[in-house]
């Protein structure tokens, strides 16, 4: 008996943690979100919007046309842009991260942006990977 309450709990566990993706409209999006779009991509049509909700996480996709994603988080703070068939605006990236590629990459583009709290990773149009810290250092490069 012991061993089927433990099998139903972590069964329940497991069934918790997994994400829940389901579609909702733009408007549903947080303001912040909705202000990033509408002020950065623009000009650029919806495909999908989607929320997705774990046991302590909530997020926002937001799918362009051309290849462009975005992510943000419950609050609608823009956590992950990938342009799969561009660059991303340069506006967008912290401008101390934006110089430092500039300087160092200046025939490069940026094709991803990774916001996670803690650190900021970029990669570029040739797949080099840059790791910045919290305080927009660069710390790492990987080709």
């Amino acid at each position: 008996m012991k061993r089927i309450a433990t099998l139903l709990v972590a069964l329940l566990a497991i069934t918790s943690l997994h994400a829940e993706e389901q579609p909702i409209t733009f408007g549903e999006l947080p303001k912040n979100a909705k202000i990033f779009v509408l002020t950065y991509f623009k000009d650029i049509k919806f495909k999908e919007v989607y929320i997705e909700r774990r046991a302590s996480l909530t997020q926002y996709e937001v799918k362009l046309e051309g290849g462009i994603d975005l992510q943000f988080d419950r609050m609608g703070l823009c956590t992950e842009i990938t342009c799969k068939n561009g660059e991303i605006p340069d506006i967008v990236i912290p401008k101390r991260i934006l110089t430092t590629i500039q300087k160092n990459f200046p025939d490069s583009y940026i094709r991803k942006y990774e916001n996670n709290g803690r650190m900021y990773e970029i990669v570029l149009d040739d797949g080099t990977q840059l790791t910045f810290s919290r305080t927009l250092r660069l710390v790492d490069i990987e080709d």
